[in-house]
């Protein structure tokens, strides 16, 4: 926390802070894989680092005392210090303090990293719904921004789902086309053509999805990034979700629309097995999306890199 490593029953914000009165800060949810070598492996740490500072941060002006770089040290030092050995979940968040939002240019944030050890697995598949929420409008709380209080409008939809008897709940954006989930983004499969919103639908530009389409090219398969309508879901072949928190996920049925024979098609398998593949070590082509969090890799012999 702002450069310590603190015991996170004594890490605290005031209640006075806007981080706590409004909901004012922006985070990146990162995942850590234990490779077959023993090795833990953060899952494309710099690409995370990069949008909470070019695209979040940039975008509500915030500031840190450190850089990217300091972060990602700071990122391998808190897994190195809890001596984690398992899959792990971080989150690193950078919040407006006590000063407020008022005033003009630049305003100075901390930043607190947390990581959950055994982060519990999504399900192997769920049942969705179309949400009767509407994603955020991008000239009201852009989607872009991975903001804390957009998650609300995520709260809202996963409870709203939820009660009905689903899992989760897909989103439709301002003007009625298919944006995300709650907080992963949609691909669907029709004919052989995996297909998802653009990023001018009213999403989160996810890493995830990224990964998910870079991998799909690699081995051939047609991706189109476009505007996708509602009911198209109900006719996809295959449906499912992915983000760092959920990976990938299919979808086995959409408000009563069995998907496929209501198993994951091959598709979302093969995705599956290489993006595991890529997150534990496997494609050596992919070595740069990882950044070994194993105390023998790390700087000082294995100690926590400082934070100054």
């Amino acid at each position: 926390m702002n450069g310590q490593l603190v015991p996170q029953a004594e890490a605290a914000l005031g209640v006075t802070t806007d981080a706590v009165l409004r909901g004012a800060s922006v985070f990146e949810g990162i995942r850590a894989y234990r490779a077959e070598t023993g090795e833990l492996l953060v899952f494309r740490l710099r690409e995370h680092l990069s949008r909470l500072f070019d695209t979040s941060m940039r975008f509500l002006r915030l500031t840190l005392p450190y850089g990217p770089d300091e972060l990602a040290e700071a990122v391998c030092g808190l897994l190195a210090a809890n001596e984690i050995e398992s899959d792990t979940y971080v989150r690193v968040v950078v919040y407006i303090g006590e000063q407020g939002l008022g005033g003009a240019g630049e305003i100075p944030a901390g930043v607190f990293i947390l990581a959950t050890e055994g982060f519990s697995p999504a399900p192997a598949s769920m049942r969705v719904t179309l949400s009767p929420w509407r994603r955020m409008s991008d000239v009201a709380m852009p989607p872009r921004v991975k903001a804390s209080a957009n998650y609300l409008n995520s709260r809202m939809t996963t409870t709203d789902a939820q009660r009905k008897g689903f899992d989760t709940a897909v989103v439709l954006n301002e003007h009625g086309r298919v944006a995300e989930g709650p907080a992963m983004n949609v691909f669907l499969v029709r004919d052989g053509q995996l297909s998802t919103p653009r990023p001018t639908d009213g999403i989160l530009e996810g890493i995830t999805r990224a990964t998910v389409i870079e991998l799909a090219q690699a081995v051939g398969l047609p991706v189109a990034e476009r505007a996708v309508d509602a009911s198209e879901l109900y006719l996809a072949q295959e449906l499912f979700l992915c983000g760092t928190a959920y990976e990938i996920v299919p979808i086995r049925e959409i408000d009563g629309y069995v998907v496929g024979d209501g198993q994951p098609g091959p598709i979302t398998q093969r995705l599956r097995e290489l993006y595991f593949g890529v997150a534990r070590g496997a494609d050596p082509e992919r070595g740069g999306w990882l950044t070994s969090a194993t105390p023998s890799a790390m700087p000082s012999a294995g100690r926590p890199a400082p934070v100054h």
